[in-house]
């Protein structure tokens, strides 16, 4: 009998499906906007309707949309609610978790003993605060700033429920290897036949969002992600956790995964570069060292050690003098000061006596393109901070600079202990590429905010919920 009823359901949905493919054909002769919406608003729902059925399946795809949703937005040729998307994502996912209760693993995290938590605890306060800063208490603006934050907060309370033993954690790193992999591949085929005709398209029609997008040796390459920056800052780090990754024992990676780790490795290491992200150049020997530092005795660290020193000497020293990748990568470890470096100079030293008079900062949302949008005449509005620390210590005071610093230091702290405490070399291996990747994530927060960007953001978070879970379900042989 519920074999017939659950027979009768299917056979409505289908009898449903065909009908609307000559309603919508219909309704786009008509008004192919309203055709469009129609479309893309079947899809959405059956999108959110998966992220509710499965919370699991809903937190890889919250992921996937993300970091395609910049894609999507140059097809359709003109801006989009991208955060709304985003937050309908990641809502229904947070729906689906609720009603399934998420899972038992979650208890044995100690959620009010914990000081990577009580951090972020505090730093949520410490916004909450900033409401009421005389600065700068715009309500709105605030909403916005808070609107990440939390967003932030429940993707890293779903992964806290994802990511309940060793095998959910591989499978983890093998989307997130295999996305990256993707986006670098797709960076790869933009800078050997050029950008796609809608690319070009979107970039005439939106230039002012293309400012730093286009540098005097060519175009900075961002694949299929937002930009340029958060494109080279993912690149570098995952770059970092494959050769991690490559030191492993064959016994425990087999030659087959070690050839794809090689693949990625390179794809990833070309998109890097075509990506022109200093930052990111100068992040890889930062992550590199702690790997170093933590497994010297290994032989294969050597050998990666070698290979890359080696590397790096024939990119910084060869007789390479017209590509311009490769001037752009020198320039990171070997070049002058260039005047962009002077202004940010300039911009650090004039604002001090702002940082001395103002212990709770100028309010969130103040600095840059945001404080000439919601605070015009704010001494901090159009401010380019070009760095994650400086703007905390503007935005938030010397609490919440404090606070992002602890953060970075607290997390790569719990990676390295889970790292010497877990059994498996694979799985210490992935305990250490979370912690020298956020090493060089804090690193580059010097040169770009980069923990705010949406997609670094999704893969701190994500590895902040590794490293938690890992610690309360192994590290501390809790599990029982």
């Amino acid at each position: 009998m519920f074999a017939s009823k659950k027979n009768i359901v299917r056979l409505l949905m289908m009898v449903l499906w065909v009908l609307l493919i000559p309603v919508l054909t219909y309704v786009a002769s008509l008004d192919l906007k309203i055709g469009v919406a129609l479309v893309v608003g079947i899809v959405g729902i059956a999108v959110s309707l998966v992220c509710v059925i499965n919370y699991k399946l809903g937190f890889y795809i919250f992921i996937t949309i993300s970091l395609i949703l910049p894609l999507l937005e140059r097809i359709s040729g003109s801006t989009q609610s991208i955060g709304v998307v985003m937050d309908g994502l990641l809502l229904s996912t947070l729906l689906g978790c609720i009603l399934r209760r998420g899972d038992d693993s979650i208890k044995k995290v100690q959620f009010m003993k914990d000081a990577l938590l009580i951090s972020f605890y505090l730093y949520i306060i410490l916004l909450i605060i900033e409401i009421a800063n005389p600065a700068g208490h715009r309500v709105f603006a605030w909403f916005i700033f808070f609107r990440v934050i939390a967003r932030n907060m429940i993707f890293l309370g779903l992964g806290l429920h994802v990511f309940n033993n060793m095998k959910d954690v591989r499978t983890f790193f093998k989307f997130w290897i295999a996305i990256c992999t993707a986006a670098a591949f797709y960076a790869c085929l933009q800078q050997w036949f050029g950008l796609m005709p809608y690319e070009k398209a979107f970039i005439a029609k939106y230039p002012k969002m293309f400012t730093t997008t286009m540098i005097i040796s060519g175009i900075r390459i961002f694949s299929f992600m937002s930009d340029a920056a958060s494109f080279g800052i993912i690149m570098a780090c995952n770059i970092i956790i494959c050769l991690i990754l490559l030191t492993a024992k064959m016994a425990n990676l087999n030659l087959k995964r070690k050839i794809w780790l090689i693949i990625s490795i390179l794809l990833q290491a070309l998109a890097l570069g075509y990506s022109g992200t200093r930052t990111g150049y100068v992040m890889l020997p930062v992550g590199l060292l702690l790997f170093l530092l933590a497994t010297l005795r290994n032989r294969n660290t050597i050998l990666i050690a070698i290979a890359f020193g080696f590397a790096a000497l024939v990119i910084l020293f060869g007789p390479f003098h017209s590509n311009g990748t490769i001037i752009r990568i020198r320039t990171a470890f070997l070049g002058k000061q260039d005047a962009s470096m002077d202004v940010r100079d300039v911009n650090r030293h004039s604002i001090q006596p702002y940082i001395y008079n103002h212990p709770l900062g100028g309010g969130v949302m103040t600095t840059g393109g945001n404080g000439l949008l919601f605070y015009p005449g704010h001494p901090l509005a159009n401010l380019q901070t070009d760095n994650g620390y400086l703007r905390a210590v503007l935005e938030t005071g010397w609490l919440g600079i404090l606070l992002v610093a602890a953060n970075f230091f607290l997390l790569i702290a719990m990676a390295i202990r889970n790292y010497f405490r877990i059994d498996g070399e694979v799985n210490k291996l992935l305990m250490l590429g979370i912690a020298a990747s956020m090493l060089e994530m804090a690193l580059a927060q010097y040169a770009q905010d980069a923990s705010t960007l949406v997609e670094s953001s999704i893969m701190l978070n994500a590895l902040t919920a590794i490293a938690i879970k890992v610690k309360y379900l192994y590290a501390l042989n809790t599990q029982s």
